[in-house]
């Protein structure tokens, strides 16, 4: 609705009269200066509701009053007799609120005198004669629309006490009709047709006796028939499997009737099935090692009714499980680079043994080969006497083992590689590669020979 459109009403109307001048004054005082109004930052989605909500409320408000006021301008030039003003004015009425009833019916009387030159005359002549179209039209029976005409000759004449005593009798015997229908309905059990038909009674005639008792007790009976079927349906919806369906269902009976005790039961009852589906879902998957799963499950589980201390120390234990996994899993890394470590450090220790064997087995060729030429002693001086054969065959056997030991200690038979080693040393305690062998042994089992 166009504020700047009230504004030209309001002024029009004040311009039309001059016994509206006040009214004019005031109708610019009705609108509010949202400009002015400072209301904060709105972030939830309920909010925003609420707001809009109560912003088309206070627009409704403001449109109903301003209108009201250009309405009474209006009446007061057709009383004045003139129509052509009145008219402009319910026009626009007309455009912003077609459903202005009042404005309607004043409508139809300035088109209806538009032109008159004795406007008094006119005007009671439209009268009798919308009074006399109801008359005909209550004889034939047509009560509504008889109602109509005289509802018309009050709105316009408000002193016709004719219009409104037959206005009144009208309504009175279509609320009798109305109350009719309504017991009727009511017996045959259709209750919600019963409340619509007396709901009607009760607006034609508010003070229609004991009618507020009779739908009071009426629309207990309907809360409880529409609780009863949507208890059936929500019955019907848990057979076919389909359960949250189910608990909104009954979520709907307890809105209407928070004390329906069937209804209670019955989702207590659902409720506590699916915690437990929850619970039963969220161990299958604590036993697959899915501990994020586990515990959304059991939180699921709460939020029916599941007990939260219970579910408190499933995930306690689910939370302590991981961390005893990932600490193994922190373990079995670190143990695995120190074997790493290890291996690499033995190669090269092999590697290093088996050079220096080489060497060594060089050394000792080299020895023997500078043996076998040996010099003539000088005239008159006796040749030293050469070692002894079994001396020398100890010390080959020894070398011999030494490099059998080497060969064990690079397959990682360190038994043996020992074993070796010591029998070379017990053949040649000299034997400083088969000594250093064995502290080799001695560093990696911690254990002296």
């Amino acid at each position: 609705m166009n504020a700047k459109l009230l504004a030209v009403l309001a002024l029009l109307a004040a311009g039309g009269a001059r016994a509206a001048d006040t009214r004019a004054r005031d109708t610019e005082g009705l609108f509010l200066d949202m400009s002015k109004l400072n209301l904060g930052t709105i972030s939830s989605e309920d909010d925003k509701k609420k707001y809009i909500y109560t912003i088309q409320l206070e627009k409704s408000r403001v449109t109903r009053k301003t209108l009201k006021s250009v309405y009474e301008n209006a009446f007061d030039l057709y009383k004045n007799g003139q129509y052509e003003a009145a008219n402009d004015l319910t026009r626009k009425i007309l455009s912003i609120d077609p459903g202005y009833s009042d404005a309607s019916i004043l409508n139809r009387a300035t088109i209806d005198l538009k032109g008159s030159t004795k406007p008094r005359v006119s005007e009671r002549r439209l009268i009798e004669e919308r009074f006399e179209e109801g008359m005909a039209l209550y004889r034939q029976g047509r009560l509504v629309e008889a109602a109509q005409r005289w509802e018309e000759c009050s709105k316009l004449a408000p002193g016709n006490l004719k219009s409104h005593y037959w206005l009144r009798k009208a309504r009175t015997e279509m609320a009798e009709e109305h109350y009719r229908k309504g017991r009727q309905a009511y017996r045959q059990h259709r209750l919600r047709e019963a409340l619509d038909q007396w709901y009607a009674a009760l607006v034609l005639n508010p003070r229609y006796p004991r009618l507020t008792v009779e739908l009071a007790k009426v629309e207990a009976e309907s809360r409880e028939q529409d609780a009863n079927e949507k208890l059936q349906s929500a019955l019907n919806l848990y057979s076919q499997g389909l359960v949250l369906e189910s608990l909104k269902m009954l979520d709907a009976v307890l809105e209407s009737g928070p004390g329906n005790v069937k209804a209670q039961k019955l989702q207590a009852e659902i409720r506590a099935e699916v915690a437990n589906q929850h619970v039963a879902e969220g161990r299958r998957y604590y036993e697959s090692r899915q501990y994020e799963k586990a515990i959304a499950e059991w939180k699921h589980a709460v939020e029916y009714g599941y007990d939260p201390k219970s579910a408190d120390q499933l995930v306690a234990r689910a939370k302590e499980q991981t961390r005893r996994e990932e600490s193994a899993k922190k373990r079995a890394v670190e143990v695995a680079k120190q074997r790493e470590e290890d291996k690499k450090k033995q190669k090269e220790e092999e590697a290093k043994l088996a050079e220096e064997a080489k060497k060594k087995e060089e050394e000792e060729k080299a020895k023997a080969a500078a043996a076998g030429t040996t010099t003539q002693p000088p005239a008159g001086q006796a040749a030293a006497a050469p070692p002894t054969a079994s001396a020398e065959s100890n010390k080959q056997a020894s070398q011999q083992a030494y490099l059998e030991g080497v060969i064990y200690y690079q397959k990682g038979d360190y038994e043996k590689a020992r074993d070796k080693w010591l029998h070379a040393k017990q053949l040649d305690p000299g034997n400083s590669d088969a000594i250093a062998g064995l502290e080799k042994i001695e560093k990696l089992y911690g254990a002296g020979q």
